[in-house]
């Protein structure tokens, strides 16, 4: 049975007692008494360093609270809430924070129990946790750019904008939230251009796979990823069974819908301002608690430079090579044999097989060619 108020001391006494004479477990003991294993180790450790004295119950002191200053708190946190409806109370509690450096301020806990009597925030509910894949963790600045598009929506005049969105995984650094003419090729190539040589050159490129990003080709590359790829950058599509995803950068599309079109401007001048606005905001306000409550700008080191060639591919002297074709098609000792459209202009190998030749563009395998596959 748990331990009654009046004896409590003395047994803890005998708690003690009984597990320093090493007859039985501390488990066995615990369950006897009711209590904890860390109940019961920390009562041996006060006896050891303090004796009979360390046994003795300990009334914990309130400390005084501060109504007023807490009030003057809450009052700057909610007039902050409703000027960025977005924000919860870490990125609140970084912002008091600012605002006060040397003051004593509420727990983050606190802060969030004023939103809720507000009715400026509910309790989170607790789901079970799934496992799933994941991707390694990215730390570092043009490690790994995310595109996608925001989707389209229409202004108050009703001209159709669609912005396409580029972000630093790393930092969360916004690059570009801009409307381009087209979901094209040439368009897309323009805005990487223009950031390459502003911000530097990823590592890895990470998209869905949506147009004009992905094809079905091989590999999935189309034109676009492939001018990635022959830029030395390696390609990503989502893929669930690899545990790559885009869920950060959909994250970021929902606050970016919140904040800038619902609803929307009425001109698109008026919604193109919102949105530069929108992204400097982002960049340099907003806290991020995956960055230990940082902002983007102070996380993000861009490496600027020319563009770099592009790949030009070699072979082994035993292997043939040919020319891509305008129709995607290559000509093999007489016989002609579909590779894709993605790569026209370009040097394909073919290395020898037994019973045919495998196809490759630098080091990517595309096809193999059989008689029957002519």
């Amino acid at each position: 049975m748990p331990w009654k108020q009046s004896s409590e001391e003395q047994q803890r006494e005998e708690l003690v007692r009984a597990i320093l004479r090493d007859r039985e477990t501390v488990r066995a003991i615990c369950r006897r008494s009711g209590i904890s294993r860390q109940t019961a180790y920390k009562y041996l450790r006060r006896f050891l360093q303090e004796g009979r004295p360390g046994l003795k119950i300990r009334r914990r002191g309130r400390r005084p609270k501060r109504v007023g200053q807490w009030n003057e708190y809450a009052r700057l946190i909610l007039h902050r809430r409703r000027r960025q409806p977005s924000w919860g109370a870490a990125k609140l509690h970084w912002w008091l924070r600012r605002q006060r450096p040397r003051c004593r301020l509420p727990s983050i806990r606190t802060v969030e129990r004023w939103l809720q009597s507000a009715g400026l925030a509910v309790a989170p509910k607790r789901r079970p946790p799934q496992w799933r894949p994941r991707a390694s963790r990215v730390h570092r600045s043009n490690q790994v750019w995310t595109f996608d598009w925001k989707g389209w929506f229409r202004t108050g005049e009703g001209t159709i904008i669609e912005p396409l969105t580029v972000r630093d995984l790393g930092s969360r650094f916004l690059l570009w939230t801009l409307p381009v003419n087209s979901r094209s090729d040439q368009a897309v190539r323009r805005v990487c251009r223009r950031l390459f040589r502003s911000y530097g050159i990823p590592k890895i490129i990470r998209t869905d796979r949506g147009g004009p990003f992905c094809k079905a080709g091989p590999y999935g590359l189309s034109s676009l990823s492939l001018w990635w790829y022959r830029l030395g950058i390696e390609v990503q599509f989502v893929s669930r069974r690899d545990g790559i995803d885009n869920n950060a950068h959909e994250q970021m599309h929902r606050v970016l819908k919140q904040q800038t079109a619902s609803p929307p401007a009425r001109t698109w001048q008026a919604q193109l301002l919102r949105l530069r606005r929108w992204q400097r905001h982002y960049n340099q306000e907003r806290p991020h608690a995956a960055l230990g409550q940082r902002t983007p700008r102070q996380c993000y080191r861009p490496q600027p430079g020319p563009m770099p060639a592009l790949l030009k591919p070699t072979y082994p002297c035993s292997w043939e090579v040919r020319t891509v074709r305008r129709n995607g098609d290559i000509w093999l000792h007489g016989r002609r044999y579909y590779i894709s459209r993605v790569f026209t202009g370009l040097l394909v190998g073919c290395r020898r097989l037994a019973d045919g030749y495998q196809v490759y563009y630098h080091r990517l395998a595309l096809t193999t060619l059989t008689r029957s596959s002519s």
